[in-house]
C-alpha cells in the first residue's frame, strides 16, 4: 500500500477497506455526500477489486437544505422503510462523515425531524448486527466551517490517522482494563473541572469502528454525575462556545451557561429540540490517539485527543446505558487531571499509566 505523509484519497479508501477486512460476497453501503465523490470511487474499486459489492446513500448540502425548509414537515421524520428492509443484505456500512452537520436557515426542530430516518437506519443496523464504519474525510466544506485552512485540517487528520498503532492499541487496552475495574471516576482540569461519576458494572468499549480511531469510553449509571464540567471549547449548532459549563446534580445537567448569554440560549434551543433523556450523563470517554493534539471543531477528531476526557448527555442506550433520545452531545474536557477509585492515571493531559 501507498505510504505518504501528504493526504491521498487512494491510501484512505485502502485503510478503510482493510479496516473492514471486506470479503468476496459482501456488500457495503456507503453513506456519503457529494463533497467525497473521489473517496467514493476509490473506495467502489477497492470493494469491487476484493470480490465484494457497494451501493450508495448520497446526498447534498443544496438538497439537504431544500428537504429542511420546503418538505411538509409531517413528512420530514418519515422512516425509509425500504431502506431498513434493505439491511437485510448488507455486510457493513461505510458512513462518510465529509459535511457540518448543521444546514443553514433550517430551524432545530425540522432539523431533528429529518435526523429520523438516520436513527432508524442505525439503530436497526446495530440491531441486526451490521458493522458501521465512521470515516472521516477532511474535505473543503469541513475546513471551511471550522475555518481551517484545508491543508492544515488534512495535516492534523492525516497526523491522527498515520500515528503508532501499536502504541494506540496498547494505550486502550491499557485504559480498557484499569476502567473496567473501577467505580468511581473523578474529573478535574485546570478550566474548573470538578466532576464525579459511578461507571462500575458497565462494559467498557475501546474504538475499533471509526478512522481515525483511539479512545476507551463506557456510559456511566444515569444519576452518578455530581459537579461541574467545563469545556474549554464546546461546539454545538456549528458554533464554537468558549467556557461552557455544565452542572451535574443526581445525573442531570441541573444548569448550564456560558459567558455570552447568545451561547447559552443557543444550548437551551438544543435542549427545546431534543426529546428523552436528553439532559442525563450519557458517556465517558478518554481519548488516547496521540496524533491528535487539539481540537478542530469535529467530534469524530477531537474526542481522540491524547489525554483527554470526553462526556456526553443524551443517548447511551445503544453501549450499555438506559438513556434513549434523539440527542448524543459530546464535550471534550482538555488537560484533565483523572483519578479511578483515588489513583491518578491522567495528570494534566498526560497519562500516568
Amino acid at each position: 500500500m501507498k505510504n505518504s505523509a501528504e493526504f491521498d484519497v487512494e491510501v484512505l479508501a485502502e485503510k478503510t477497506v482493510e479496516m473492514l477486512a471486506v470479503s468476496p460476497g459482501q456488500v457495503i453501503w456507503i453513506w456519503a455526500n457529494v463533497y467525497s465523490l473521489d473517496f467514493i470511487e476509490a473506495l467502489a474499486f477497492r470493494i469491487r477489486a476484493r470480490g465484494a459489492f457497494w451501493t450508495l446513500r448520497l446526498t447534498s448540502e443544496p438538497l439537504l437544505r431544500r428537504i429542511g425548509l420546503e418538505v411538509p414537515e409531517p413528512y420530514l421524520s418519515l422512516i425509509p422503510e425500504h431502506e431498513v428492509r434493505w439491511l437485510d443484505d448488507m455486510d457493513a456500512i461505510i458512513e462518510v462523515r465529509d459535511h457540518p452537520p448543521t444546514i443553514p436557515d433550517v430551524p432545530l426542530p425540522r432539523r431533528r425531524g429529518m435526523g429520523a430516518e438516520w436513527l432508524a437506519l442505525i439503530e436497526t443496523a446495530a440491531r441486526k448486527g451490521v458493522r458501521r464504519l465512521m470515516v472521516f474525510n477532511p474535505t473543503a466544506a469541513l475546513a471551511s466551517a471550522y475555518q481551517l485552512p484545508l491543508e492544515e485540517l488534512r495535516r492534523r487528520f492525516w497526523q491522527a490517522v498515520n500515528t503508532d498503532c501499536g502504541l494506540l492499541d496498547r494505550q486502550q487496552d491499557n485504559i480498557q482494563k484499569r476502567l473496567q475495574g473501577t467505580r468511581n471516576v473523578h474529573i478535574s482540569s485546570p478550566a474548573g473541572t470538578d466532576l464525579r461519576l459511578r461507571v462500575d458494572q458497565r462494559p467498557v468499549l475501546v474504538d475499533t469502528d471509526s478512522i481515525p480511531y483511539g479512545e476507551v469510553y463506557v456510559a456511566p449509571h444515569e444519576e452518578s454525575a455530581e459537579g461541574l464540567a467545563v469545556i474549554n471549547k464546546a461546539f454545538f449548532r456549528g458554533r464554537l462556545v468558549e467556557n461552557f459549563r455544565l452542572t451535574f446534580s443526581a445525573g442531570r445537567v441541573v444548569e448550564a451557561s456560558a459567558p455570552n448569554p447568545g451561547d447559552t440560549r443557543a444550548w437551551q434551543e438544543v435542549m427545546d429540540a431534543s426529546n428523552g433523556d436528553k439532559n442525563v450523563i450519557a458517556e465517558l470517554g478518554i481519548g488516547v490517539n496521540p496524533g491528535v493534539v487539539e481540537p478542530v471543531g469535529n467530534i469524530s477528531l477531537d474526542e481522540k485527543i491524547g489525554g483527554s476526557v470526553h462526556i456526553a448527555v443524551g443517548m447511551n442506550d445503544r453501549f450499555g446505558g438506559r438513556n434513549k433520545s434523539n440527542l448524543h452531545q459530546d464535550f471534550v474536557i482538555l488537560k484533565p487531571t483523572v483519578w479511578f477509585d483515588g489513583k491518578v492515571v491522567i495528570e494534566n493531559g498526560a497519562f500516568k499509566v
